[in-house]
């Protein structure tokens, strides 16, 4: 392996980096849905995070942080400015410059990872990051499936939303929907989901040991399964659809290549295709209504607000804040309050209208095409990481809104200007296939030597 060239991260910086990755996804959760209020656990999580920007902004500015601000996509640029511009017409300003600064934070978390660590490092954390999340969500549903209430006391009176996901938990024995430690099945089905794609892969480029990584790959996998989420099923499915895509293409010509790219196209277009015509024994099979619990309902609704304002959108917020209008009950089912659009294309449409749906676009396709470049060109596997999370990020976005806030946000904008690292700041690009690689690791034991 070459030196890769830049910051040397020191184990300060590393332990920011874990605060501010770990807070965001902690966020995912104090953001999901109605939890969103000022609240004991609310100012705590928010002053965790004043600490984790605070670091994050010292160390982005130790290294080369000019060299990172000038990869910044374009895009991405016109999106932020959009986002705060959209104050003087938003419905609801003092909530949009508040979300604004909220972004910013996210944003500047995003470019400190880029700045301070190399892939292998980055991969490694979220690796380090995400065994947390799905060990710790096994743990807590064990206690609360054992111990029906334990959890309750914890909790204070004034958290409703946080003793009502303790209620809601316990069901590991019982055949029930698991939420894990985020306190939503969909989120931690999500961050599994992620431990696949990052375990699987540090199977492959940890030469040292390999146990930790497939427990975890397992792990991941099982929480999936009991999760019970139908978008993460599908974006499983996507997912492995891409990376069989990938391997195949690696090393041939460019007409073969984009052969199998249109083949690859025409099976997703077929199978989305089959989805929606037999949608009612797809969902039912998985459990799920037809409209995937009440999206569709959801998606007419917003859509209605959408076709008030366009062009110019309602102005931003990230998620929907209880108790301001149009949100405040627009969306209630079965007596049940809903705040966000359950798809992050439509709520960017919602939020910062036609411009803002245009560039939001634009920037995915363009992160999406940079990430599957350094995919499918560069021999390691470990550059298939950012690829195979994107594809999975894009895939959720159909069905939830979770793509423009948090730990989402923070993703897409790592990988949007991470993917434009020169040449000098990768790993070394061999001749030897991804392929030929992964052959020559089945051959070799599972050692349980030092960890790294």
């Amino acid at each position: 392996m070459k030196k890769v060239i830049g910051f040397k991260a020191d184990s300060k910086a590393r332990v920011v980096a874990y605060l501010s990755l770990l807070t965001l996804i902690a966020g995912d959760s104090m953001f999901a849905e109605d939890y969103l209020r000022p609240s004991l656990i609310w100012f705590a999580w928010l002053a965790l995070a004043l600490v984790s920007l605070a670091g994050a902004i010292y160390f982005f500015l130790r290294a080369d942080w000019r060299r990172v601000i000038g990869a910044i996509p374009v895009e991405l640029v016109l999106l932020l400015a959009l986002m705060i511009g959209s104050a003087p017409w938003s419905a609801y300003a003092q909530d949009t410059v508040s979300g604004f600064a909220l972004q910013l934070g996210v944003v500047a978390i995003a470019l400190f990872f880029v700045a301070v660590f190399s892939w292998r490092e980055i991969h490694g954390i979220f690796a380090n990051a995400i065994r947390v999340i799905i060990f710790s969500s096994f743990l807590v549903e064990l206690i609360a499936s054992s111990s029906k209430g334990i959890l309750a006391p914890l909790i204070p009176a004034s958290e409703p939303g946080w003793q009502q996901a303790v209620a809601n938990a316990g069901h590991l024995f019982d055949g029930g929907r698991i939420q894990g430690i985020l306190g939503n099945a969909n989120l931690v089905a999500a961050w599994a989901l992620f431990g696949v794609i990052t375990f699987a892969i540090e199977i492959v480029i940890k030469k040292e040991t390999r146990w930790l990584a497939i427990t975890s790959l397992v792990a991941s996998i099982a929480m999936i399964v009991v999760a019970k989420s139908a978008g993460i099923i599908f974006a499983s499915i996507a997912v492995l659809l891409a990376a069989v895509v990938s391997l195949l293409a690696e090393g041939k010509d460019k007409a073969t290549r984009h052969r199998y790219y249109r083949y690859a196209w025409s099976v997703a277009g077929v199978a989305v295709f089959l989805v929606l015509v037999f949608r009612r024994p797809v969902f039912e099979f998985l459990g799920k209504s037809p409209d995937m619990t009440h999206r569709s309902e959801i998606w007419r609704r917003v859509y209605s607000l959408i076709s008030q304002r366009p062009l110019e959108g309602w102005g931003f917020t990230g998620v929907w804040v209880p108790g301001v209008k149009p949100y405040e009950g627009l969306v209630v089912i079965n007596s049940e309050s809903y705040y966000q659009a359950h798809n992050a294309y439509l709520d960017v449409w919602l939020q910062l209208g036609a411009v803002g749906a245009i560039l939001f676009i634009t920037l995915l396709a363009r992160t999406f095409v940079k990430t599957w470049r350094l995919g499918v060109h560069h021999s390691n596997p470990l550059y298939l990481w950012p690829l195979l999370l994107l594809i999975t990020q894009l895939v959720r976005g159909v069905t939830e809104s979770r793509l423009l806030i948090q730990s989402a946000m923070m993703m897409l904008v790592l990988f949007a200007v991470k993917a434009y690292d020169p040449e000098e700041l990768l790993e070394e690009n061999t001749k030897t296939r991804k392929i030929k690689q992964l052959d020559a690791l089945r051959k070799k034991p599972i050692t349980r030597a030092r960890l790294r």
